[in-house]
């Protein structure tokens, strides 16, 4: 149904740690409550949602997980992160158009997964939480 908002995971770090176990498209909105642009990008990304089924959409409050906005490398918010087989494979600091977002969601879909695998086995995959490095 068109006016059924579409789910959006919020992330913690456990669905994190959970996300880079996914073979699929994940789309991060980092944000905050207090950002004015961020919450003017939620309409996009709402609706972006909506017309892709097979991609997780999730939002990440740097505010109340510091420590995952610290993993992004965060220097602004809105940020768009992309992730595929559990790897960050896109980022793009500001807002995008749903135009925008859709073809960066098509293109990560299309990305070789094996290619991505072995660049993430090569380069390890640091898992947030209770035995990352502080």
């Amino acid at each position: 149904m068109p006016d059924e908002k579409p789910e959006i995971v919020a992330l913690d770090v456990e669905k994190f740690n959970e996300m880079t176990k996914f073979d699929g498209v994940v789309v991060i909105h980092l944000s905050a409550a207090w950002c004015t642009p961020c919450k003017a990008f939620n309409a996009v990304f709402d609706k972006t949602a909506g017309n892709h089924d097979d991609v997780v959409f999730a939002s990440l409050d740097t505010d109340t997980q510091p420590e995952l906005g610290a993993a992004f490398n965060v220097k602004s918010i809105p940020t768009i992160a992309v992730l595929r087989g559990g790897a960050l494979i896109f980022t793009h600091e500001g807002s995008l158009s749903e135009k925008a977002l859709s073809d960066v969601i098509r293109q990560a879909g299309e990305a070789d997964l094996e290619a991505i695998r072995k660049s993430v086995a090569a380069a390890g995959v640091a898992k947030l939480g209770k035995s990352g490095g502080r």
